[in-house]
């Protein structure tokens, strides 16, 4: 109950995604993913778009229908067209900060639209994919490490995998928000009270000005929330 009121307060995201559902584990295989039905799937009955996909499906390096997709993702509002192209852009051009965008909006997308455990593990398995493609070249990408954390507790319910990278996170830079952040919430749903309350002292000091951290610290130290 405690994480679900942090998570309402906050987001899992420090930028903009909210989930508030408990973490629970994954029962199907990431095997099974198959993220061009899924696109056919959010394109409904546009003939058009649907014909874009399977164009990319035939052809994952053309980069004049990958574009098309991203503009069609934007305009229409349709995320996980902007985050797949987004991903194959990424990999073709070699540039690690569109992979990363890729990453982090198919996490986005997913903690707004968890609607299945085949869409969960969609998002869950290309989240994770395009923090690999980065840790590759980079092991030490802490956004990456992050967020591939993230997806792995809230997508796939492995929270001692998450813990252990969102730690890995934290060796590398003790006063990186994002991992301090998720530390913290993890702490609260384990009852590890005293640990997320040191975390929500270090996130105060980090963020003075986030009320919401200094609310639940509040909380915490009065005990008005164990």
């Amino acid at each position: 109950m405690i994480l679900l009121v942090a998570m309402t307060w906050f987001g899992i995201n420090t930028k903009s995604a909210i989930y508030t559902k408990p973490i629970v584990a994954m029962s199907e295989s990431q095997s099974e993913v198959n993220i061009n039905s899924f696109l056919h799937k959010a394109a409904g009955t546009n003939k058009d778009l649907n014909l874009l996909i399977e164009a990319i499906e035939k052809d994952t390096s053309n980069l004049n229908s990958i574009t098309a997709l991203k503009n069609a993702g934007q305009q229409s509002k349709i995320d996980i067209f902007t985050a797949y192209a987004l991903y194959l852009e990424g990999i073709i051009k070699k540039d690690i900060n569109l992979v990363q965008q890729s990453a982090n909006l198919f996490f986005e997308t997913g903690t707004h639209d968890p609607d299945t455990l085949v869409d969960k593990t969609t998002y869950q398995v290309y989240a994770i994919r395009a923090c690999d493609f980065i840790l590759k070249t980079n092991p030490k990408n802490i956004e990456s490490i992050v967020r591939k954390a993230t997806a792995i507790v809230y997508f796939g319910g492995d929270i001692m995998s998450g813990v252990g990278l969102l730690k890995q996170a934290e060796l590398l830079d003790s006063n990186y928000t994002d991992a301090q952040h998720h530390l913290m919430l993890l702490d609260l749903q384990s009852g590890q009270y005293k640990k997320a309350e040191k975390r929500l002292k270090k996130l105060v000091h980090l963020q003075p000005e986030n009320q919401q951290y200094s609310d639940l610290l509040l909380k915490l130290e009065t005990q008005q929330i164990k």
